[in-house]
């Protein structure tokens, strides 16, 4: 048994109940067990990517993955055909690094973030199992395992957005987030019901589990040609939805707005270690399925995310929250992660990378945006409407320096990480066009060339508003830094979101070595940095400057439209919910309460008839002859009646 890929996700597991146990008795303690149990996994994916890189990854010349060479692989034997273990390649491993590095820096963090909070022994433990949670379905060699991790980073997402569960939103929010994703998370059980369903029976199934993951992405073209190529396409699309609620992705992206009202270290784990980056991992994990499906399968990847990031970019600019215009900036991310990998229908396999190295890229400096956020409303006593805030460069030099480095890498300006990992999947999206040339091949670029301009206008108004000008309330004027001690984990994932970049291609060639950087013509790759210097010289004349005070929108349709959310919020809360749902639950439940009525009144008339008979049986023998004479005699009349004698 390869026990360190074990301990990867067993780490954070075992310290959940001890961080919660002794923090019970002794608080202080309860982070310090909960990072040093995510430190462990650190530890331990650290050392399983020496021992999967100590190995030689290739791919034939169909492009499907092929794995060779050395990987962690270590299964067992379960219920009939289903076996649990862990399965740890490249990419398996690339997430595992990112899932506990960023999670053990925001554990330590949250030692300064929830140091006051009368809870905070329950919020780690619940935080090493959401971490553990991620790790799991990240190193599951069965997509039975997977899915039950993946139920279990929903439990903790739940408990930890309703954490402090005596605020009405905050418990509103749990319940919405927990709902919409069994959406999806429904869709994508359907979808694993019709692949096993489908391959019971498979002669080339072997000894092999039906939803063994080396085993369905080492013999996808098989399978396709056993069960049909639009069977399977049908299998990824359900997939596809089961990711798109888990990553927030158009509908489904209605819960992690609301979200927000969990503790900022929560939003952090939640938008960059765990959850939203499950469905993109989904996605890359099974991409064989998806290359080897119908075409509609990969190219409802990339229209989903690419139409995301867009939609996402624009509901982002009207928003005034701090921490929801952050959230709406990591569903438009997210998008460009899915349309990367979504792009494979061109590039096989060398798609992957490109949408990971985003993945990677986002989640440093996404969890550097939130925690700065965090220092911010520390200091503003959870202020969170940057119009009331104003001039905290001044105030908070160290924090909003740090969010001014984060910013930067989001709307990937040139230089930084996300300038690598983001272009990149748009000067892809141009090659896909320039290959099928086709007005359908078109609109993944377009949207994401879009995003470029979109992104800098909501992060940009959200920064000047923040940190220029004169404070705008009695809190932004006397906020100040916390220590520098606590923003220790800061400043190292400011210092990722700057050099990431410089591993781009070492990043690709780990994953699999027939990927590259994609190369356009000048002119094509100088779009969206046009865009993103027209976005800021936009936000800066309207937002560096009192000028946005004295606009008023309110009258626009566009901007009421946008303002409403696209009023998707009504769509799903006051029609399908309070006058679909509500009604067809409340008549189901009329109707299981009538059934039960009568079952309940057919036992006490079966009980009463019972008890009847039983009064008769009273030992007196002349009772039981006058019974036998009027039963005889009962019997003889029906006869005669019925002309029987």
């Amino acid at each position: 048994m390869y026990w360190p890929g074990w301990f990867i996700f067993l780490s954070p597991l075992i310290g959940a109940p001890i961080a919660l146990a002794v923090g019970k008795r002794y608080k202080s303690l309860a982070g310090i067990i909960a990072s040093l149990a995510v430190g462990g996994a650190l530890v331990a994916s650290i050392i399983t990517f020496f021992y999967v890189d100590a190995g030689t990854v290739v791919s034939n010349s169909s492009k499907l993955y092929v794995i060779t060479g050395q990987y962690a692989y270590n299964h067992y034997l379960w219920f009939f055909n289903i076996d649990i273990g862990i399965f740890i390649d490249r990419l398996s491993i690339m997430m595992a690094l990112m899932v506990s590095f960023v999670s053990l820096m925001i554990h330590l963090f949250a030692l300064y973030y929830m140091k006051n909070d009368p809870n905070k022994h329950v919020y780690f433990a619940e935080t090493s199992l959401f971490t553990a949670g991620m790790l799991g379905l990240v190193v599951a060699s069965n997509l039975v395992v997977f899915f039950l991790f993946w139920e279990l980073v929903g439990l903790c997402s739940y408990l930890l957005i309703g954490f402090w569960f005596f605020k009405p939103n905050a418990t509103a929010a749990a319940k919405k987030a927990f709902i919409v994703t069994r959406v999806g998370d429904l869709l994508f059980l359907v979808g694993m019901a019709i692949l096993y369903d489908s391959l019971v029976g498979f002669p080339g199934l072997g000894s092999n589990s039906p939803l063994s993951i080396p085993f369905l992405i080492n013999n996808a073209s098989l399978i396709a040609s056993y069960i049909g190529k639009n069977t399977l396409g049908i299998v990824a699309v359900l997939f596809l939805a089961g990711a798109a609620g888990k990553s927030a992705q158009f509908p489904l992206h209605v819960w992690i707005p609301d979200a927000m009202e969990g503790p900022t270290t929560v939003s952090a784990l939640i938008h960059a270690a765990t959850m939203v980056t499950a469905g993109v991992y989904l996605v890359a994990r099974v991409f064989n399925i998806f290359y080897a499906a119908a075409p509609f399968a990969l190219y409802s990847v990339a229209i989903l995310g690419a139409f995301t990031a867009v939609f996402a970019g624009i509901i982002g600019i009207f928003v005034n929250d701090i921490k929801r215009i952050l959230a709406y900036s990591t569903i438009s991310q997210i998008g460009y992660m899915f349309a990367a990998i979504g792009l494979g229908g061109l590039f096989g396999y060398a798609a992957v990378p490109l949408g990971m190295f985003h993945l990677v890229v986002h989640a440093v400096f996404k969890a550097l945006l939130f925690m700065a956020a965090g220092a911010i409303l520390i200091a503003l006593m959870d202020l969170r409407d940057t119009r009331d805030m104003g001039g905290l460069w001044r105030k908070m030099p160290m924090t909003v320096t740090l969010l001014f480095i984060g910013s930067l890498a989001l709307i990937a300006f040139p230089g930084t990480a996300g300038y690598f990992s983001k272009d990149s999947i748009i000067s892809a999206s141009w090659l896909y066009y320039a290959h099928y040339g086709t007005a359908w091949s078109f609109i993944p670029w377009i949207f994401l060339a879009t995003g470029s301009l979109l992104t800098t206008l909501y992060t940009f108004r959200m920064f000047f508003r923040v940190s220029l000008g004169k404070p705008r309330s009695h809190l932004a004027e006397h906020a100040k830094d916390p220590s520098v001690w606590a923003l220790i984990p800061l400043f190292i994932l400011a210092a990722g979101a700057l050099l990431l970049g410089l591993i781009q291609t070492p990043f690709y060639k780990f994953i699999t070595p027939e990927a590259f950087v994609p190369s356009v013509p000048i002119y094509i790759e100088a779009i969206p940095i046009t865009l993103l210097a027209i976005g800021l010289i936009v936000t800066y004349v309207l937002y560096g400057t009192d000028r946005w005070r004295h606009m008023d929108f309110s009258k626009n349709r566009l901007y009421r439209l946008a303002k409403n959310k696209f009023y998707l919020d009504t769509l799903f809360t006051n029609i399908i919910a309070e006058r679909v749902i509500t009604p067809v639950s409340g008549g189901i439940a009329t109707f299981e309460n009538a059934y039960n009525n009568a079952v309940d009144r057919t036992g006490a008339g079966t009980l009463s008839l019972g008890s009847f008979f039983r009064k008769l049986q009273d030992g007196v023998v002349e009772n039981y002859f006058v019974v036998l004479i009027i039963g005889i005699s009962i019997v003889f009349i029906i006869m005669l009646l019925a002309g029987l004698m």
